[in-house]
């Protein structure tokens, strides 16, 4: 039986690509500098983000009623991301990457609005989740019990 070369699929490369730092000096190196990059400069720039975001919700969202303000930050966040989940096929039409300008303001919008978003949606649980259980050590265990029991099923449900 002959194979028409028609018939034949072609395969895509599979390699994987090696990146273990001991294999040469100079990916050792590189391999040192962006462990450092994360650790001392991106993380901290996170977290003074995180901070300061939340930090201006506490002092200029009801400040003085933290029900409200949590309620507020949790329905703001979780609708927001959500249109912005539906909204990322428009918005590709019209952020086009061949326009340097539209491609960098709309990349560039799009994230400071999502990750404003996020940081209003993780303070209204946070707020409301003290709130309405408590501050105390049951409290603490129990929402680490939550997070951990979430975790471990997505990462058994991924494999």
């Amino acid at each position: 039986m002959e194979v028409d070369s028609n018939d034949i699929t072609e395969h895509k490369d599979t390699t994987v690509v090696d990146y273990n730092p001991t294999r040469s000096w100079r990916v050792f190196l590189l391999f040192l500098i962006d462990n450092l990059l994360s650790a001392v400069v991106i993380g901290p720039l996170v977290v003074f983000y995180w901070r300061g975001t939340w930090e201006l919700l506490d002092v200029y969202l009801f400040p003085d009623d933290k029900v409200a303000s949590g309620w507020t930050c949790a329905t703001v966040g979780n609708v927001g991301l959500i249109c912005l989940v539906y909204l990322q096929k428009p918005l590709a039409k019209w952020v086009r990457v061949d326009n340097p300008l539209h491609w960098t303001l709309g990349y560039h919008m799009y994230m400071y609005v999502l990750g404003g978003l996020n940081v209003c949606h993780w303070r209204g649980v946070w707020v409301l989740l003290d709130h309405y259980t408590g501050i105390c050590i049951l409290s603490s265990w129990t929402t680490f019990a939550i997070g951990s029991f979430y975790v471990n099923i997505m990462i058994i449900h991924r494999e």
